[in-house]
């Protein structure tokens, strides 16, 4: 194996408890779609599942950075 690749930085990382403002924007950005759904359709269910994808989607794009 190439000592090189052996000591690259992996492509993807965890959220560990010092990254506070990257949870804090995926915090915001669940809260923000849910409530817009929900003021938008009145529906408690699909505004919450709306914000759980945005929030997946979210913690996908912080782990790439």
């Amino acid at each position: 194996m190439d000592r090189g690749l052996k000591n690259a930085r992996p492509r993807y990382r965890k959220m560990g408890p010092h990254d506070w403002v990257e949870r804090l924007i995926v915090g915001m950005l669940f809260a923000v779609s849910a409530m817009g759904v929900y003021v938008l359709t009145g529906a408690l269910l699909p505004a919450l599942a709306i914000g759980v994808l945005v929030a997946a989607v979210a913690i996908g794009v912080v782990a790439i950075l």
